[in-house]
């Protein structure tokens, strides 16, 4: 698959114009209709996962031309290009971010600050200056409590930039201390602190919410709530309000798809099948 100079800033163009999030087929016909070259189903979810960003969409196109598409874990792996572009945005970033910006790779396109402090050996004190540089990079952004990827090629990239060694070493501890918080019960991030709250200039540094007290009225579902993720509390909150996948993806700074496949699990571990049954394990909040 060859493409002229002139027509990866063509597509550039046209895909940055089409808006985002763009589905992998619309961005497949639009890459060949520019091109005139039919595309692979990989290209376009390539394409898609750049969400219109202009400058990852120039890398994957041009990493396409020079380095052809080749098979990743489930899908197609991120040409170098990209990983180039991801890991140059953090030049003159703190030492850290690089790291820290790998091991929430491995926990998923979201993930909770207690978790990704587990997982570094740092407090969220010592994550503070790295934590700056991801936000402000636009490489990371807030879901609710929760950290995400605001790029879901970004999250590709950095996973595909690891030695495979190294990721499934990471993995490896990512369960194995996912299987501890099960065991003893330790809260998850979104659940009230045990510790005092952060000092009010710490919180506001980080990006995390001041809310006011509330006082929650939980469903009796076995504790169902409590088992929510951050992003998955604010994802069941939206869809009690009413609001469509793609408008709950725009809300909380997800994919549709990514929002969608939270909601099928969520599905699944409470065995409903219905948004309106959802709805009955969203417990009700009133001002305290």
């Amino acid at each position: 698959m060859a493409y002229e100079d002139e027509q990866v800033s063509q597509m550039v163009g046209a895909l940055a114009e089409a808006g985002r999030p763009l589905p992998g087929e619309a961005a497949g016909r639009l890459v060949a209709g520019t091109s005139g070259v039919m595309v692979q189903p990989a290209v376009g979810a390539l394409v898609a996962a750049a969400a219109g960003n202009r400058l990852l969409l120039t890398a994957v196109l041009e990493g396409i031309r020079a380095e052809g598409v080749t098979d990743g874990p489930g899908r197609a792996r991120t040409p170098k290009r990209v990983q180039e572009v991801v890991r140059a945005t953090l030049r003159g970033a703190p030492t850290g971010s690089w790291q820290l910006l790998r091991v929430a790779a491995v926990l998923g396109r979201s993930c909770q600050l207690t978790e990704l402090a587990t997982m570094t050996g740092r407090n969220t004190a010592q994550m503070l200056p790295d934590l700056d540089a991801l936000l402000d990079a636009g490489l990371l952004d807030w879901a609710g409590d929760d950290l995400a990827f605001r790029h879901e090629l970004v999250w590709w990239a950095v996973l595909d930039a690891l030695p495979p060694a190294v990721r499934q070493a990471l993995r490896a501890d990512r369960e194995r201390l996912r299987r501890r918080r099960a065991g003893t019960g330790a809260p998850r991030a979104a659940d009230p602190p045990a510790e005092p709250v952060a000092p009010a200039d710490l919180r506001r540094r980080i990006g995390l919410r001041t809310a006011p007290a509330v006082r929650e009225r939980r469903p009796e579902a076995g504790g169902a709530w409590d088992s929510f993720s951050g992003v998955e509390r604010a994802i069941a909150r939206l869809v009690a309000e009413g609001m469509t996948n793609r408008q709950i993806a725009t809300r909380v700074r997800l994919s549709p798809h990514t929002v969608n496949y939270h909601l099928r699990g969520l599905f699944r571990r409470l065995g409903i099948s219905s948004r309106a049954e959802l709805v009955r394990h969203v417990p009700v909040s009133s001002a305290a």
